[in-house]
């Protein structure tokens, strides 16, 4: 197998692994099929709206964090297996468990790379086409919030592949990527729905995917809802490293003193920003103006 080729130590044999465990994942047809399904669901949609402009601007990212992420988690996690096996069949494998693993996280790169291509056709298409009336988010949020929203897609597929490794590494029987699927889905759906309409919606920004805009509702409007997306975009971003070490901690010999010291330091990382995420920014959902149009007599 072309991965168990390269040098066993050193920086350069690392980025080599790193390199190939990332072609690998390019050429992995689930997360291929998920990433061509993204893009016509997303063309599909863009082709039979009825608004003038492009609707439901900052609630698209979803499509693609569910479409390429939740197939990146299964391809990440096939990957992953395989190396391992390929790793067993030989008398040498390519330096320690945990360094394998660090280069599996490269994976991470073809889904983060997906996701930001899905963003910025989302963002060309709505400077072209314009966007409806009544996303007026555009004019009112500073620009770093609304990138902020658009970003969590890319953040949310580099999140995916680390999952699928994290539960490559600690779940060896069969279907164990699915379940992650489907708990990953549980977990964000249940986390944060309860809270969506309340005063306290902001607290929902616990989950690995939250959402800040609803799209459209009967009469038109749409709802922003509260939390500080550029920190809890930060959030996101330390839960990817997370998943990376909590990978890497499955070899008992990587878990060294300092190797402790980085997981706590992350794991406070991830706390503070969800912290900041949830107590900062706008405390209150908002909605926008109703479309004339939608409003019954």
């Amino acid at each position: 197998m072309s991965s168990l080729s390269v040098p066993a130590s050193g920086l350069a044999g690392h980025r080599a692994m790193a390199v190939i465990e990332a072609r690998r994942m390019a050429r992995q047809p689930v997360f291929l099929l998920g990433v061509v399904l993204a893009f016509v669901v997303l063309g599909l949609f863009l082709a039979t709206k009825k608004e003038e402009g492009v609707p439901d601007v900052l609630t698209l990212p979803l499509l693609g964090a569910f479409y390429i992420g939740l197939t990146s988690v299964i391809a990440a996690a096939r990957l992953t297996s395989s190396t391992e096996v390929a790793a067993e069949a030989v008398a040498t494998a390519p330096g320690t468990e945990a360094r394998r693993t660090l280069a599996l996280a490269a994976t991470g790169i073809p889904a983060f790379l997906a996701g930001l291509a899905f963003s910025l056709v989302l963002v060309v298409v709505a400077q072209v086409q314009g966007v409806a009336p009544q996303e007026w988010w555009f004019g009112t949020l500073p620009d770093w919030q609304v990138w902020s929203i658009l970003l969590m897609c890319p953040a949310a597929c580099l999140g995916g592949a680390l999952l699928g490794v994290l539960t490559a590494r600690w779940l060896r029987f069969r279907g164990a990527s699915a379940m992650a699927v489907v708990a990953l889905i549980v977990v964000s759906l249940l986390g944060q729905a309860p809270l969506l309409e309340t005063t306290s919606s902001e607290w929902r920004l616990w989950v690995p995917w939250a959402i800040f805009h609803t799209g459209d509702n009967a009469d038109g409007t749409q709802t922003l809802i509260a939390g500080n997306p550029g920190a809890y975009l930060g959030y996101m971003l330390a839960l990817c490293v997370l998943a990376v070490l909590g990978a890497m901690w499955h070899d008992r010999t990587a878990r060294t003193p300092r190797f402790r010291a980085l997981v706590a330091a992350v794991a406070a990382s991830a706390l503070v920003l969800f912290a900041v995420a949830a107590t900062t920014g706008s405390h209150d959902n908002r909605d926008s103006d109703p479309i004339p149009s939608r409003v019954t007599a």
